[in-house]
């Protein structure tokens, strides 16, 4: 693992936080625009009226993460008590694809797609949220915080119903085909700190469907929706989208099932978004 990047929980929390913090210094002149931001940062009225608006959203998205971050254990051993156990069935869908995905990707870019995957997951999350803060409508952003909760929702009812471990970790799992080619754990073994951070809201169960794929694609499924009012911010979501999904796949945290399932939630979760603020 490389000496300059931090091991302890407090230190990689101080890096991803500092470096989104970065970003949004970054992105939000140049996404949104200074003079949107002091127009309606100078309207008291308008910002009191948003944050009223924006409360019962901003609510059910607590509720939800506070349900998974408090019942996290009681999930994950719900799932081992009455879940499907899925693990050699994705194998025995998709085979050696991820090692050879791995294999086909030069290893120097774990140097690009591991911090792509903490840090650049927070700012994909995290900025639309400012961003849509200051756009014309309030819709936007009812309707992206509408669309992370039902991810969520509906993932830890996955998490609940089916136990599946990752490629990493697939030689462990009982049954798992001995002749299997192996996928290296490159986020834990490059990033060892990491786990100490992801621990924290996850179980190493919870990989059907991928979250980080749902909300990647939420967000750039928002970005296209609000393409003509923050343009450049559809390519930045792009950008850092497509980064995040081949990351899962690549440093041996997800199977591509995962991923694809992923996708299919993102877009069913927008469309439930729409209805629910429509």
């Amino acid at each position: 693992m490389p000496g300059w990047i931090p091991t302890g929980f407090l230190g990689l929390f101080g890096v991803v936080a500092g470096a989104t913090l970065v970003a949004f210094a970054i992105l939000l002149p140049v996404c949104v625009g200074r003079e949107r931001v002091r127009g309606v940062l100078a309207d008291r009225d308008l910002v009191r009226e948003r944050a009223v608006g924006i409360a019962p959203y901003v609510g059910a998205l607590a509720l939800v993460l506070a349900v998974n971050k408090g019942f996290i254990r009681r999930i994950e051993a719900f799932s081992f008590e009455y879940g499907i156990r899925a693990t050699t069935a994705i194998y025995a869908v998709e085979g050696d694809l991820v090692a050879a995905i791995q294999d086909g990707i030069p290893r120097w870019t774990v140097y690009y797609f591991g911090p792509v995957y903490v840090v650049g997951y927070v700012v994909l999350l995290a900025f639309p949220i400012a961003a849509y803060a200051f756009a014309e409508r309030l819709r936007p952003l009812k309707r992206l915080v509408a669309a992370y909760a039902v991810n969520y929702a509906v993932a830890i009812g996955c998490y609940a119903g089916i136990v599946a471990y990752g490629p990493r970790n697939y030689p462990t799992v009982p049954g798992a085909n001995p002749n299997a080619a192996p996928v290296e754990p490159l986020l834990l073994d490059w990033f060892g700190g990491v786990t100490q951070l992801t621990s924290q809201v996850n179980a190493a169960t919870n990989v059907f469907p991928s979250l980080h794929t749902a909300l990647s694609v939420t967000v750039f499924l928002a970005a296209v929706s609000t393409h003509e009012e923050f343009p450049r911010w559809t390519y930045v979501a792009g950008a850092l989208t497509g980064s995040i999904v081949v990351a899962t796949v690549f440093l041996g945290i997800h199977w591509v099932t995962d991923v694809v399932a992923g996708g299919v939630l993102a877009a069913g979760s927008v469309a439930v978004a729409n209805r629910i603020v429509g």
